[in-house]
C-alpha cells in the first residue's frame, strides 16, 4: 500500500512537470542557472543548476546538484526534484538524501511532504550519525520526527562497504516499525549469517540504537581443569538510563548451576557497583575428602562513592565471601585478583577537607583468605571500627618563618571471636600473641601430610626448640608476621610536628620535629603509652644548562639532595600490639620517601637514623609540537645512604625512565648492597607501542631475599600447601604484547616466567578476530594460572549492536597493565 500510494503521487507530479516542461520550452535551450537560490518562501531554499517556476500552478522543477534546505534545519539533495510550493508536496529521484538532526535516509526516488516530516522513498537505507542499526527497505516511509514504517527491511550493525553483497549478519523483516534511536517491531522476521537464514520468528522486538538495551546476550563458554565446562547465557537489562542489570545462569559442569547478578548505576554525584553469586550444592565440595566448609556457596559486594558538598565524599566497599576457597574456583568474580590477597577488606569510609583541614573516618573488617577455612585467622585479626583521623597542614606561627602541624588518629581494634586466654592450653605471650609461629597454628593445630591432627606433631617444622625445623619460629618468643593477635581495645595517636622552611641562597631546605604520643587502653591488659621524639631535614639545589645534540635542543636539569630522618623511641616491648610492624620494608620504598621512617604507624616503631644523599637528573626536550610545552625525554636518579643504628650503608640505587621518542620507553630500577656486595633487587624493561595499537613490552625482574609469606598449610590443597623447596630469590622475565596485526586479525600474550628451579610461571595467549565490517569479533585465549597450577580456555563471539558481555569486556586488550606476580 506504501509503495502504490507513492506511485500515485509521483505519477501526479509528474505530469504537472510535463506540462510545465511543455509551457516552460524555449525556443533555444536557456544556459544552465549556475547554484542560482530560489526563495519561493522563508521555510526553504532551493539551489541547482537549472530551476524551472510555473508561477500559475507554483510548480517547482530543479535538475542538477538539487539542494533544498527547510528552515528546521532538513536537506533534501538529488539530481532531479519536482514540489508543489502550495502544498509543499514532491518528488525527487537519483541519488536522493534526506538529513536531519538524527537519521539520514537514501533512496533513488522519493516522494516528500514538506510541511510535516512524511516522506515515502523506495529502495533506500535508513542510517544514524552514531553507530546504531543500518537499515534497508524497499519502502521506507517516515511516519514521525524519529519514526518509520518499512516493508520488505533488512536490519544490522555491520559497516560494510555499499558494494558488498552479503553482511555477516542481519535481521531480514516483511514489515517492521522502527523509532530511532529505539527498538523495532517487526513481523516475518529470519537472522541470517552471510545471507543464510538461521533462525525464523513471526514477531519480535529488537534494539536498533547503540546504547545499551534489555535482551540476551550471546552465551560465552570456558574450560578450566578445577571447575570443567562453564558456559554462560547472560540477560541485559536496562532498567534506566543511569542504572543497569546483567543477570548472568551458569552452568559449572563439576559444581551445578551458579547465578550471578551484577547492578550498575551512575548519576551526577555518585558511582557504584554491586552484585551477588550463589552456587547451591556445589557437587565438586560434597564430594570431597579435603573440603570442610557448606557446599552452598555464596558471595556479594557492593562499591559505591558519593560525592558530598564542601569537599567531602563518603564510600562504601563491601565484599563477603561462604568460604576462602570462593578466591581460587572463581578468582574474578569480584573484579580483582583474588587468588594473591591476604585479606579481603570490606570498609565503609568519610573524607573531608576544608581550609587546609583534613579528617576522615572509617570502619574496616578483614577476612583471611590466605588458609583453609577450618584454620584460617579471621577471629584473631584485628578490626577497625572505626578509624578516625584528622590532620592540620603546616601554619605559619605568630608570624614567625615557623610552621606548626598536627596529625592524629583514634582507632577501636576488635576481634570477631572475642579475646582468648589460651589456645590449646597455650597463653599468650605477654598477653599480646600467640608464639604459634608464622603458619598460625600451634602442633596441636597443625595438620600432618594426611590431613590428620596431631597435639604431638611438628607437621609444619616450624618449632623454635625443633633441630629438624626449616623455620625456628614457633615459641621464639618474637612476634612473627602471621603469628595470631591475643588482645584488642583502643588506641589514640597524637602527632604534632613544627618545621623551619629556609632559603639559602639556591639552596632550599627545611627541618622538621615532631613529638608523638600513643595512648593504648587494651581490653585485657593494662593501659599503656608511648612517647617518641622524631627529627627530618632536607636540602637541595637544582643546576641546568641548556645545549645541543646535532640539532636538537636539549635542558639538562640536576638536583643534589641530602636528607635525614630520626626516630627516638623507648623500648615498646611490654605495650599492647594492634599494628604489627611489616616483616620487612622494601628499601626502594624509603628511598622514595624517607618519611616512611619518622611516620610508621605500627607499634614497634624501632630507633632511626638515617641519612640520604640522592642525585636526580632531567632532561627535557622540544615538545611534540610547535609552541607546547618542552617535554621530558627521561630521568635517572641515583644515591645511597648510611643507617647510624646499624652502622652500615644502605643501599645503593640507580633508577631511569627514558623516553626517547613517543613509541618508546626504557626503565630500570635496581639496588646493591655495599655490606654484602651482591645485586639486590632489579626491575627493568623496554616497551614499544606503534599509533595502531600494537605494543610489545619485556621485563625482568630480580629478588634476592624475597620475603617468605604465610601462606603453607600441609596436605590441604594446592591453593594452601607450602613447598618444601620454596625459591630462594625471584628471578624472572616478564612479557607483555598486542599485536594489530591486519584490520580483522589481533594477537596478544603476556605472562611471566621463573629462571630459577620451582620457580612459578603463568599467563596468556590469544587472538581477537574481528570482521572487516566490525560487525563481529571472536576471542580464543589460553590462560594458565600458577597459584591453583590451573589452565583454562575460552572462547567468546559478540555481535556488535546485539550486546555484550560486561565481564567480557576486554576484548580490546591493549589499555591493560602487566600482570600480577605471584
Amino acid at each position: 500500500m506504501l509503495r502504490l500510494g507513492a506511485l500515485i503521487a509521483a505519477s501526479a507530479l509528474l505530469l504537472a512537470a510535463s506540462a510545465l516542461a511543455q509551457e516552460a520550452q524555449p525556443t533555444k535551450p536557456p544556459p544552465p542557472t549556475e547554484q542560482k537560490p530560489v526563495e519561493p518562501a522563508p521555510d526553504f531554499v532551493l539551489t541547482a543548476d537549472v530551476v524551472h517556476y510555473d508561477k500559475e500552478r507554483d510548480l517547482y522543477e530543479a535538475t542538477g546538484n538539487v539542494k533544498i534546505v527547510q528552515a528546521d534545519g532538513r536537506t533534501l539533495t538529488s539530481d532531479w526534484a519536482l514540489f508543489n510550493g502550495t502544498t509543499r508536496t514532491g518528488v525527487a529521484s537519483g541519488n536522493v538524501v534526506v538529513v536531519d538532526a538524527q537519521n539520514t535516509v537514501r533512496a533513488q526516488f522519493m516522494a516528500i511532504d514538506m510541511n510535516s516530516t512524511v516522506s515515502v522513498g523506495m529502495n533506500g537505507t535508513l542510517d544514524n550519525p552514531q553507530p546504531g542499526v543500518a537499515v534497508r527497505g524497499e519502502v521506507i516511509q517516515r511516519t514521525g520526527i524519529d519514526t518509520y514504517r518499512i516493508e520488505n527491511g533488512t536490519f544490522s550493525s555491520c559497516r560494510c562497504p555499499p558494494d558488498s553483497s552479503r553482511r555477516p549478519w542481519e535481521i531480514q523483516a516483511k514489515e517492521a516499525d522502527v523509532e530511532l534511536p529505539g527498538y523495532a517491531t517487526g513481523h516475518d522476521l529470519w537472522f541470517k549469517a552471510f545471507g543464510i537464514p538461521i533462525f525464523y520468528t513471526p514477531w519480535a522486538t529488537f534494539p536498533v540504537k547503540s546504547e545499551k538495551q534489555t535482551g540476551f546476550l550471546l552465551p560465552s563458554y570456558k574450560h578450566t581443569r578445577r571447575n570443567g565446562s562453564e558456559i554462560d547465557l547472560p540477560f541485559f537489562w536496562n532498567v534506566a538510563d543511569n542504572i543497569s542489570l546483567m543477570l548472568t545462569p551458569q552452568w559449572v559442569s563439576r559444581r551445578g548451576f551458579q547465578t550471578t547478578s551484577t547492578v550498575e548505576y551512575l548519576t551526577e554525584t555518585s558511582s557504584g557497583k554491586a552484585g551477588a553469586s550463589v552456587l547451591p550444592n556445589d557437587r565438586a565440595v560434597q564430594n570431597s575428602t579435603d573440603e570442610f566448609f557448606s557446599p552452598n556457596r555464596w558471595a556479594y559486594w557492593w562499591r559505591h562513592q558519593q560525592l558530598l558538598e564542601d569537599g567531602t565524599d563518603v564510600g562504601v566497599d563491601l565484599m563477603s565471601l561462604s568460604d576462602n576457597d570462593m578466591a581460587f574456583d572463581f578468582p574474578r568474580m569480584l573484579g580483582r585478583d583474588l587468588q594473591h590477597q591476604r585479606t579481603l577488606e570490606s570498609a565503609a569510609w568519610i573524607d573531608t577537607s576544608k581550609l587546609g583541614i583534613f579528617a576522615s573516618g572509617m570502619l574496616a573488617v578483614d577476612n583471611d583468605l590466605q588458609s583453609p577455612n577450618d584454620l584460617d585467622r579471621d577471629q584473631f585479626l584485628l578490626q577497625q571500627l572505626p578509624d578516625l583521623r584528622a590532620a592540620v597542614v603546616p601554619r605559619q606561627l605568630f608570624g614567625l618563618p615557623i610552621a606548626a602541624s598536627i596529625t592524629t588518629r583514634y582507632t577501636d581494634f576488635t576481634q570477631n571471636g572475642g579475646q582468648k586466654k589460651t589456645l590449646f592450653g597455650f597463653a599468650p605471650v605477654k598477653g599480646q600473641f600467640f608464639d604459634t609461629g608464622t603458619d598460625g597454628r600451634f602442633n596441636a593445630g597443625e595438620p600432618q601430610a594426611s590431613g590428620q591432627f596431631s597435639s604431638k606433631v611438628d607437621a609444619n617444622l616450624d618449632d623454635f626448640n625443633n633441630p629438624a625445623a626449616e623455620t625456628h619460629t614457633e615459641g621464639d618468643g618474637v612476634f612473627e608476621e602471621g603469628e595470631l593477635l591475643a588482645d584488642a581495645g583502643n588506641r589514640l595517636d597524637f602527632y604534632p610536628k613544627v618545621e623551619l622552611p629556609m632559603h639559602l641562597g639556591i639552596v632550599q631546605a627545611f627541618v622538621e620535629s615532631g613529638l608523638r604520643e600513643t595512648l593504648y587502653f587494651p581490653d585485657v591488659e593494662s593501659d599503656a603509652s608511648r612517647t617518641m621524639f622524631t627529627v627530618r631535614g632536607d636540602a637541595r639545589a637544582d643546576f641546568g644548562r641548556n645545549f645541543v645534540l646535532g640539532t636538537l635542543p636539549l635542558s639538562h636539569v640536576i638536583e643534589p639532595r641530602i636528607a635525614f630522618a630520626g626516630v627516638f623511641a623507648p623500648n615498646q616491648s611490654d605495650n599492647p600490639l594492634f599494628i604489627p610492624e611489616p616483616a620487612r620494608i622494601e628499601p626502594g620504598l624509603i628511598d622514595e620517601d624517607i618519611r616512611l621512617v619518622t611516620d610508621d604507624p605500627s607499634d614497634r616503631v624501632p630507633d632511626a637514623r638515617l641519612l640520604q644523599l640522592q642525585v636526580s637528573n632531567r632532561l627535557y626536550g622540544p615538545g611534540r609540537a610547535e609552541g607546547s610545552p618542552p617535554r621530558l625525554y627521561g630521568t635517572f636518579n641515583f644515591g645511597t645512604g648510611y643507617d647510624w643504628v646499624q652502622r652500615a650503608f644502605t643501599r645503593v640505587f640507580a633508577e631511569a625512565d627514558f623516553r626517547p621518542s613517543q613509541n618508546i620507553d626504557i626503565n630500570f630500577d635496581g639496588g646493591y648492597d655495599p655490606e654484602k656486595n651482591h645485586l639486590e633487587d632489579l626491575r627493568m624493561g623496554v616497551g614499544w607501542a606503534s599509533d595502531s595499537g600494537s605494543n610489545v613490552r619485556i621485563g625482568y625482574r630480580y629478588n634476592r631475599d624475597p620475603v617468605q609469606v604465610f601462606e603453607g598449610f600441609l596436605a590441604r590443597g594446592p591453593e594452601f600447601s607450602g613447598s618444601r623447596e620454596p625459591a630462594n630469590k625471584i628471578d624472572q622475565v616478564n612479557l607483555q604484547s598486542y599485536i594489530v596485526a591486519t584490520s580483522w586479525l589481533e594477537l596478544f600474550a603476556e605472562g611471566y616466567k621463573s629462571l630459577e628451579s620451582g620457580g612459578a610461571d603463568g599467563g596468556r595467549v590469544g587472538t581477537v578476530i574481528r570482521s572487516t565490517c566490525k560487525c563481529w569479533d571472536l576471542l580464543f585465549e589460553i590462560e594458565k594460572t600458577a597459584r591453583t597450577n590451573d589452565t583454562s580456555v575460552s572462547f567468546q563471539f559478540r555481535l556488535t549492536g546485539m550486546g555484550d558481555q560486561a565481564r567480557l569486556s576486554d576484548l580490546d586488550l591493549r589499555g591493560r597493565g602487566p600482570m600480577g606476580y605471584p
